[in-house]
């Protein structure tokens, strides 16, 4: 394939016209590029051509009363094509206060054609059920932001603080081989049981929702088992009543890292949020019903307590009820550094002290906001560790 690219960038900084400017604004420029990247994943060296493939030794067949080898054909696309992504990127890069305060932002747009998916074939179209083809496309547009301070710099005390942020938004375009035509919702993501909890939809994120919006009593504010809207009003509930309900991709991916020195003590951390994102509690729904309780006669599980909100008596596998925030704050590490400098000749000595997975504010109920998929069916919980490291410098 042929993937071009190219970018231009301005460093207005350096017009003449800056001038009056410099005192404060060390440094200005704008970019801009575009590029076109393609990747391949999933097509074989020989997926695009017919390939025949030789039997197994008890797969052979009498010729002229001689046993022949036979082939078997395997199914092939003749039109497979490279799944291609075409990106703008518009950027600005800042610095200020001889460089003690440094910006940058972009904004980037992507459009993703001819994805590669392995889809069902009609049977007799192929010599196989599923074949590789390109299907559909997906749009997304993003911002990235960038701070980096030097607030503090003295022969005594130094403090860097170091923040960036990033916002998302991901719309599946089209999942058919015709474009413009009709595209059913395509279940995906992982199995509680015979349900999934998730869909691939035109215009709504990738890995989005699709429940049942749950009903509640009026007096008490719980859940009634089995009692769903009828969102298309045909007067029962069936799988049209499904309806599309956030994604598990949050809104806003933060980041902080600061470090204080004072002298040779070094005290530094660094945290990172995540908002607006959803997480499908599949721990809760699948153990918190009384029917969960004991499987024989043989076995006592411990419910969980959403029991104690519910009192369903059997699991309700799509119900919104267990949708929940997945906004989270998190401490990632805290860690105290003295440098004794130089102890012996030209060896040199620090130790530090460093505790990882410090804390996590959330209004999750579950074991951890954070799971690959969205839906949290077994997650073990992060363990909080502590260490000590002893530096030597030769």
């Amino acid at each position: 394939g042929t993937f071009p690219s190219v970018a231009l960038a301005w460093r207005v900084s350096q017009e003449n016209f800056f001038e009056p400017l410099r005192g404060w604004i060390n440094d200005f420029k704008l970019r801009a590029s575009y590029g076109v990247t393609g990747q391949q994943d999933g097509i074989t060296n020989y997926g695009y051509i017919p390939v025949y493939t030789p039997g197994l030794d008890g797969a052979q067949y009498l010729f002229g009363g001689n046993p022949v080898y036979t082939y078997r054909p395997e199914a092939y696309n003749p039109d497979l094509k490279w799944e291609t992504t075409k990106s703008w990127n518009y950027g600005i890069d800042l610095a200020l206060l001889e460089n003690r305060f440094t910006f940058s932002a972009d904004f980037y747009t992507r459009k993703t054609e001819n994805l590669l998916a392995t889809v069902p074939v009609p049977a007799g179209t192929n010599f196989d059920k599923l074949m590789l083809e390109n299907v559909g496309n997906v749009d997304s547009k993003g911002l990235e932001l960038a701070l980096t301070a030097h607030l503090i710099d003295n022969k005594d005390w130094s403090w860097n603080v170091t923040a960036n942020a990033a916002w998302q938004r991901v719309r599946i375009k089209n999942l058919t081989l015709t474009p413009g035509a009709p595209s059913p919702d395509t279940e995906v993501g992982p199995w509680i049981d015979a349900y999934q909890m998730q869909v691939f939809s035109t215009n709504y994120a990738p890995y989005s929702f699709y429940l049942y919006k749950q009903l509640y009593d009026q007096e008490t504010g719980r859940p009634i088992e089995g009692l769903y809207a009828d969102l298309d009003g045909d007067g029962q509930i069936t799988n049209n009543d499904r309806y599309h309900c956030h994604s598990p991709a949050p809104d806003w991916i933060l980041g902080l890292s600061t470090s204080l020195r004072y002298k040779k003590w070094t005290l530094s951390t660094s945290l990172r949020a995540n908002l607006g994102g959803y997480i499908f509690n599949g721990m809760a729904m699948n153990t918190g019903a009384w029917e969960t309780m004991s499987y024989n006669d043989y076995q006592l599980n411990n419910l969980n307590r959403s029991f104690l909100d519910t009192r369903f008596q059997r699991r309700q596998f799509l119900s919104d009820y267990y949708l929940e925030n997945a906004s989270f704050l998190k401490m990632d590490n805290l860690q105290l550094m003295y440098d004794f400098g130089q102890v012996y000749k030209s060896l040199n000595l620090h130790v530090s002290a460093m505790v990882q997975n410090v804390f996590t504010v959330t209004k999750y109920k579950g074991v951890d906001p954070e799971t690959g998929n969205g839906v949290d069916t077994a997650v073990y919980p992060r363990p909080r560790t502590y260490s000590v490291t002893f530096g030597l410098n030769f």
